[in-house]
């Protein structure tokens, strides 16, 4: 019996039922001799892992292989000969395994009966492999345990892979929930602050200093809240946005950031210091906004008026550091990694102290365009926020 005879065998108890409703592993077994099959049926023909039997699938050559392979994607194992039509056959077809298909999760179990083809530190070295023996090593017990190993190594991964899928999901789904939330909001709050802006306009006469007081509170605080709006839909919508990368002049992005801050800047007397900045591949109207956020930020824990904020870049071979540099009060030790996330305010009774997204925005921004947002400060010296950008932004 050859093995494209026996395509596939599932081996188990008599009794299905003490299986459960679990799915046997797939296990690929490819090698070009009719007695290495033979033998691994045999050692794991009563074999059970986890719960769940085996169902092996045959294949003789590494051609057959990749058909099993676009035919069985969520086998757990591969059980390999390396030296099949060609004396690297089991090896290009790892490759094809890991590079062209991109499949991280199968284990590989590599077996040979000519080990001076392929020296095993070489093969272990320069292929993704989860071990690799001979034939004549790999004794019933010995293949029994690399199986139970392999599939133990899968079960995790694929248990990790599940849990980051639940993840994904339930923060996508937060996500469109404050979208939603967050874009629905704005109509009825406009309309109280204006309702309210309205009643200080005609009825300030008729009202007495706390009637005054009570009004000016409700627009203070409704219009606190539209911020925190904004920044809730700027926060959201990022994830939501598919723009494909292009060249970004991050001198023109500065001028647009300075265009936006004008008032700030002119109001405080403020000084926007812009040195030479590179050309890079990202999002512009991403990074504009979080450059938007990064000076407005250095603008407001800085002096009420004479303030300066400086922007600056420094390259490497791997990645674009877009600085930007305040003389403000400066940042405890002990708050610096929770500023930089959302809602966290360095001094939450400040007037201006804002939503507390404005550096989440850019910290996501930064992600996005697989780099980082990093602080650095000194106390009542100033901050640094630093924008770093692959070279070759995503």
């Amino acid at each position: 019996m050859t093995p494209n005879e026996t395509d596939e065998l599932l081996f188990a108890d008599e009794d299905e039922g003490s299986l459960g409703s679990l799915p046997p592993w797939i296990v690929l077994v490819v090698d070009d001799e009719p007695d290495i099959h033979a033998v691994t049926r045999l050692t794991l023909e009563k074999a059970q892992f986890s719960g769940r039997g085996v169902r092996l699938v045959n294949g003789a050559s590494a051609a057959e292989g990749r058909a099993l392979m676009a035919a069985h994607p969520d086998a757990a194992l591969i059980l390999l000969d390396v030296v099949m039509e060609s004396d690297d056959a089991g090896l290009a077809f790892v490759r094809h395994v890991r590079e062209e298909l991109g499949n991280r999760e199968v284990r590989i179990v590599l077996r040979t009966g000519q080990p001076g083809v392929a020296p095993a530190r070489t093969v272990i070295d320069h292929y993704e492999i989860d071990d690799y023996r001979t034939k004549t090593e790999l004794t019933s017990e010995r293949l029994y345990v690399s199986v139970a190993a392999a599939l133990r190594t899968y079960a995790l991964l694929d248990s990790r892979r599940q849990r980051e899928r639940a993840l994904l999901q339930s923060n996508q789904e937060l996500e469109r929930f404050a979208y939603v939330a967050s874009h629905d909001l704005q109509t009825p709050l406009r309309a109280i602050v204006g309702f309210t802006q309205l009643l200080q306009r005609r009825n300030a006469a008729q009202l007495d200093d706390d009637g005054r007081a009570l009004l000016a509170d409700v627009v203070s605080n409704g219009t606190t809240l539209a911020l925190l709006i904004r920044d809730l839909l700027e926060f959201s919508d990022l994830s939501r946005t598919n723009r494909q990368p292009q060249a970004v002049v991050l001198d023109a992005v500065l001028q647009r950031v300075r265009i936006r801050l004008a008032e700030e800047l002119e109001t405080r007397q403020a000084l926007l210091q812009v040195e030479p900045l590179p050309v890079i591949e990202g999002d512009a109207v991403m990074l504009e906004q979080a450059l938007v956020n990064l000076v407005h930020n250095a603008l407001k824990f800085q002096a009420r008026s004479g303030a300066v904020v400086r922007v600056q870049a420094q390259q490497t071979a791997d990645a674009v550091d877009v600085q930007v540099i305040d003389q403000g009060i400066g940042i405890e030790p002990a708050q610096l990694p929770k500023v930089l996330e959302g809602f966290h305010r360095v001094n939450p009774h400040e007037a201006s102290a804002g939503s507390g997204l404005g550096l989440a925005i850019c910290r996501k921004v930064a992600r996005l365009h697989g780099g980082e947002l990093l602080a650095s400060s000194v106390p009542g010296l100033g901050s640094t926020f630093t924008l770093r950008l692959p070279a070759s932004a995503r």
